[in-house]
């Protein structure tokens, strides 16, 4: 059988290209090319980088890309076999021998002991549920929320229920004059059960001035004040008095900053675009690179030549990075995040493509103090 290096060198080999060519036509670095050849694996700095790589360079051969990663799958177990003398020596050692024939003389002995451990620990747990140091009740700040919603919305809540959401998700069912309290990301969020005529309900947020209508199956984002997260509500159910809320957790909030504040002083967008500005020099520029993560991807970024961020980073994260010259991307599955530079949306690549990329700032050739952003490969 072939292996995965005389696949790539034959199909290239057949096309008469050289590493430059196909570095040309691919964005790959020719040293990554003949290392897929090789077979060097060690080269890349990641398994991420090897797939990405050895898919974009069989899609451009006119490979099959998953028979290439199924082969390369396939080198991966026959290079991590087990050796014949690992197979054949002792699977137990002399240790494990001496503590199993001590468990046998003293079996007996040992489960008495763990019977008492267990009463000891049963009863100082009975004690702590029931000492006076134990504070189960949270009546001040159920009390404190009442106490908001009548100072700011002349509301008399009936009861305050606490919810807890399971990933991110979770049901409330309440009655007219109840209200919810749950957590998103560690800020407690309360919303009051005003009203359930017909097929929707009136609920009203805390600190929020506007009711807002549920109408029965239709989902509404919310975005309540102080939360890090947009809220999405859906009525799944209601009677005369009583209504049934599926709370789930959408996207991160993204805090905009004023254009001075992101660019710098002494800058002046162009046409209200801040990848393009006017200012005495790029020391008072500054980038601002926003990524929203809509699947799992693995991401390395470098503000000014200091690596600041590496890792896989799981859907649903957003995250926000500043620069005063310059930021360099690895992303393991570019088309798996939506980013904005300076408040512009940016596509770095398609779905499972690895992208090597440096944000800076440019100057224009025909006028010094006219600036901006330049997104290119490295």
């Amino acid at each position: 059988m072939e292996s995965i290096g005389e696949k790539l060198r034959q199909a290239r080999e057949a096309k008469k290209l050289t590493y430059k060519d196909v570095s040309v036509e691919t964005n790959l670095a020719p040293t990554f090319i003949e290392a897929l050849e090789k077979e060097d694996f060690e080269k890349f700095p990641s398994e991420t980088y090897i797939l990405g790589f050895l898919r974009n360079y069989a899609e451009f051969l006119k490979l099959d890309p998953e028979e290439m990663i199924q082969l390369y799958k396939g080198y991966k177990i026959g290079e991590s076999a087990t050796p014949l003398e690992e197979l054949t020596r002792p699977t137990t050692s002399p240790v494990i021998l001496k503590l199993r024939n001590y468990y046998d003389s003293y079996k007996n002995y040992l489960f008495f002991a763990g019977i008492a451990l267990i009463s000891l620990l049963v009863i100082w747990g009975i004690w702590k549920v029931f000492s006076t140091d134990v504070v189960i009740d949270q009546s001040d700040s159920v009390n404190k929320i009442k106490k908001e919603y009548e100072e700011n919305k002349n509301v008399s809540i009936k009861n305050i229920k606490s919810l807890q959401l399971l990933n991110d998700k979770g049901f409330a069912l309440i009655y007219a004059g109840e209200a919810v309290q749950f957590l998103v990301d560690n800020k407690e969020v309360v919303f009051f059960l005003k009203s359930v005529s017909g097929d929707k309900i009136v609920i009203s947020f805390l600190n929020e001035d506007k009711d807002i209508e549920l109408p029965l199956e239709k989902p509404v984002t919310v975005v309540a004040k102080d939360s890090p997260r947009e809220i999405l509500l859906t009525l799944k159910g209601l009677t005369e008095s009583r209504a049934k809320v599926m709370i789930e957790l959408g996207n991160q909030i993204a805090k905009e900053a004023p254009a001075e504040q992101q660019l710098g002083s002494d800058v002046k967008p162009v046409d209200g675009d801040n990848t393009q500005v006017i200012a005495q020099s790029n020391k008072s520029l500054k980038i601002v690179l926003e990524v929203k993560f809509v699947q799992k991807s693995f991401i390395e970024v470098y503000l000014d030549g200091n690596r600041k961020q590496r890792g896989f980073m799981p859907a649903g994260t957003f995250q926000r990075w500043e620069a005063n010259e310059n930021i360099q991307l690895k992303i393991g599955n570019a088309g798996g995040i939506k980013a904005t530079i300076n408040g512009k949306e940016y596509v770095f690549g398609r779905e499972g493509q690895v992208a090597n990329k440096t944000i800076t700032w440019k100057k224009d050739v025909t006028n010094p103090n006219l600036y901006h952003i330049d997104v290119k490969d490295w």
